[in-house]
C-alpha cells in the first residue's frame, strides 16, 4: 500500500472522529429548555374568620385581596398571576391541622402558605418544618418563630415591640422610673409580653411593672382589672391585644374617668382609626409599629395602598394597620417568588428553595412601608417607628428605629 495514501487515510479518519466527538459534546452542553411558566401561583391562607378574631382577620383578607389586584395589574410574578385560596379555621386548632393537610395535598404542592392566627403558628410550627413548607405570618410570637424553622413574620415580634415601648417610655420619663401596668389577653398572643425575656428586659431598663392583669378576648368589661392597675400606682398601661382589645380597655377607661389621667400603650399595629368605633377616643395612645401609618401619605406604598382601598370601595372599618400589614405581606410574597424563579426556575419553586430566598432577604421596604431583613437566624423584622393617635390621625413620633431582639 502507498505510505502517503495510508497516512492521508489515517488523518481523515481522525478528523472525522474528532468532528463527531465535538458534535456530540456540543449537543450535550446545550441548555435544557426553560420549564414552562405556571398558569398561576396559588397561595393558601388560613384565617379565623368566624371565631373571636373574625372581624380582624377579614380586614387582613381584604388587604391581601386588594394588594393581589395591584400585583396582578403590574404583571404578577413574571407574567403569572397570584391567587389566594382562603379557608376558615374558626379559631379551632383541629380545623387548622385539617386545613394544612388539605393545602399540602394540592397540585402543585404549595411552597408557601399563610396561617394568620398566632396559636396556629405555635401549634403547627414543627409540622411546617417536617413538611418543608413556608408559613408566612403577619404578626408572629416568639414560640411560633424560634428556634428558627419554616415560619416567618413580616412584623417585628411582639416581645421585641414591648421592649421598644419600654425603651421609649424610659427615654420620655427620664430621670423618673416609669410605673407600668400590663393588661393583656389571656392567650398565646396576649401573654407573649409576659415571657421572662420581656419582663427581664423591662426591669433592666428601669421600668417598674406594678401590676399584671389578664382578660379573655370576648370579655365585655375590664373595669375591675383597670381599677387594680390604677390602685397599684401605675402611670402607664400597655396591652398586647388587637381591635376589640384596646377598644374595650379604652371604653372602660373613659367610663371610669381615668382615660385622661393615665398614659396608654399598645403594639402599634392595633392603633387604628376605627377600633370598634373609638378612633378619636383613643387620643394620646402610643405604640411601636413595624408598618407605616395610613397618614404618612408621602410614602409611595401608602399612596398605592390608598388607591386600591378606594378602587375596591372598602369600608372605613378596614382602615386598620393590619390592612397595611397584609399589603406588605402580598408584596413580599411577590418578590420572594420572583427571586425563587430567577435562582431556581419555575420547577424550583419548593419550600427549601423559598426558604433560602427568604433567608437572603435584606432591606425589603414595600415601597417605604416597612423595613425587613431576614437571615438563617432571624425570622422577623426588627425595625419600627413609635406612633401616636393625635386628633384622629396616626402620626410618627420617631423615624425608623431598630428594636432589641429579646431572646
Amino acid at each position: 500500500m502507498n505510505p502517503t495514501k495510508t497516512k492521508l487515510s489515517v488523518v481523515l479518519t481522525v478528523l472525522v472522529t474528532v468532528i463527531a466527538i465535538v458534535g456530540v459534546s456540543c449537543a450535550k452542553t446545550e441548555a435544557p429548555p426553560t420549564p414552562a411558566k405556571w398558569d398561576k401561583i396559588v397561595i393558601p391562607v388560613a384565617a379565623n374568620l368566624s371565631g373571636p378574631y373574625g372581624a380582624q382577620s377579614q380586614v387582613v383578607i381584604n388587604g391581601l385581596t386588594d394588594c393581589l389586584g395591584y400585583v396582578n395589574e403590574q404583571g404578577g410574578v413574571k407574567g403569572v398571576p397570584l391567587e389566594f385560596l382562603i379557608r376558615d379555621t374558626a379559631g379551632k386548632p383541629d380545623n387548622a391541622m385539617t386545613i394544612l393537610t388539605e393545602f399540602l395535598a394540592m397540585k402543585p404542592r404549595p411552597a408557601l402558605v399563610s396561617f394568620l392566627d398566632s396559636q396556629d403558628g405555635v401549634s403547627l410550627k414543627q409540622r411546617f418544618i417536617e413538611e418543608k413548607t413556608i408559613n408566612m405570618m403577619g404578626i408572629g410570637s416568639g414560640p411560633g418563630l424560634y428556634p428558627a424553622g419554616y415560619t416567618f413574620a413580616i412584623s417585628t415580634e411582639n416581645g421585641d415591640l414591648f421592649g421598644a415601648f419600654c425603651d421609649y417610655i424610659v427615654e420620655k420619663e427620664a430621670p423618673k422610673k416609669p410605673k407600668l401596668g400590663i393588661l393583656t389577653w389571656d392567650n398565646v398572643f396576649g401573654k407573649v409580653i409576659l415571657e421572662q425575656r420581656c419582663l427581664d428586659y423591662a426591669k433592666s431598663k428601669g421600668v417598674d411593672i406594678v401590676s399584671t392583669q389578664l382578660f379573655n378576648v370576648m370579655d365585655t368589661t375590664v373595669a375591675d382589672q383597670l381599677k387594680k392597675i390604677k390602685d397599684a400606682g401605675a402611670e402607664w398601661i400597655y396591652t398586647n391585644t388587637l381591635l376589640i382589645g384596646p377598644a374595650r380597655i379604652n371604653n372602660d377607661a373613659i367610663t371610669l374617668g381615668i382615660q385622661d389621667k393615665m398614659k396608654w400603650g399598645v403594639a402599634g399595629v392595633a392603633i387604628s382609626y376605627n377600633t370598634m368605633g373609638l378612633g378619636k377616643g383613643m387620643e394620646g395612645w402610643i405604640g411601636p409599629s413595624p408598618w407605616a401609618s395610613w397618614d404618612e401619605t408621602s410614602i409611595q406604598g401608602i399612596q398605592v395602598m390608598r388607591q386600591q382601598f378606594e378602587k375596591n370601595k372598602r369600608e372605613d372599618f378596614d382602615k386598620q394597620n393590619v390592612y397595611c400589614g397584609a399589603f406588605i405581606a402580598a408584596l413580599l410574597m411577590k418578590q420572594t417568588f420572583e427571586k425563587a424563579v430567577d435562582k431556581y426556575g419555575w420547577d424550583g419553586i419548593t419550600g427549601p428553595n423559598v426558604l433560602a430566598v427568604l433567608e437572603e432577604t435584606k432591606d425589603f421596604d414595600a415601597m417605604g412601608m416597612t423595613k425587613i431583613s431576614f437571615s438563617k437566624e432571624m425570622r422577623h423584622g426588627l425595625f419600627y417607628k413609635m406612633y401616636e393617635m393625635k386628633q384622629g390621625k396616626i402620626l410618627p413620633l420617631t423615624d425608623w428605629r431598630q428594636a432589641t431582639h429579646l431572646k
